[in-house]
């Protein structure tokens, strides 16, 4: 249900932001723009379960890359929406008995947010919004001893979409180039509830370099 939530209030936003004043917008003389973006990302998965404890997952490097619009809805606030390809995932390593296993995760979402911007300042907008991401691949290898033994890339046991959000600021270099970084979290599990990870939940921070046409 919260998840229904989300995306309803996603698609209430955008609506809005098509019917917003357009009057006001005109006067400012903001137009629409479009854009690309590109950077990495620091995410972990929560907390993986094994043999009934709980082991904290460290951050893992990934990529994205998408598109982004800038909407004018008059005065000084925007509608933000993008549509991103992010890496997520992390990592999990513990030492038991003298044996080292390793749990390394890379999960490849399409992240769809809908976010308000709000510009502070001609060149610093601070934005946040619900977020919805639809599961695109993964890859999980296992370690022991710092030896591969083996890697699964099926994705029966994960969600196909998630609720979530970010928040965060950009800055804009010019007409052009902006630089953004966010911090993104998942409101729901990862993994279905049926396999008993009931902490694994994506977040992460983002840094990102756009350039708007």
């Amino acid at each position: 249900m919260k998840k229904l939530l989300v995306i309803a209030l996603g698609l209430a936003t955008f609506s809005l932001a098509f019917q917003s004043d357009v009057k006001a917008q005109a006067a400012s003389g903001d137009q629409i723009r479009f854009g690309i973006k590109a950077g990495a990302n620091l995410s972990k998965f929560g907390e993986f379960k094994f043999l009934d404890e709980y082991y904290n997952s460290k951050h893992k490097v990934g990529f994205q890359a998408g598109i982004y619009a800038e909407i004018p809805l008059g005065a000084s606030f925007a509608f933000l929406p993008e549509a991103t390809f992010t890496q997520k995932g992390g990592k999990v390593e513990e030492t038991v008995l003298g044996t080292t296993g390793k749990i390394e995760a890379t999960v490849n979402y399409i992240d769809v947010p809908f976010m308000i911007g709000f510009r502070a300042t001609p060149e610093l907008t601070i934005f946040a919004g619900p977020q919805v991401s639809f599961l695109v691949s993964q890859k999980t290898t296992f370690h022991v001893n710092g030896e591969e033994q083996d890697d699964d890339t099926s994705t029966d046991n994960l969600n196909k979409s998630l609720a979530g959000g970010a928040a965060g600021i950009g800055y804009r270099i010019g007409d052009n180039l902006n630089i953004n970084a966010r911090y993104m979290m998942d409101f729901q599990n990862a993994s279905k509830e049926d396999i008993g990870q009931d902490r694994a939940k994506n977040s992460g921070f983002a840094l990102s370099l756009g350039y708007s046409f």
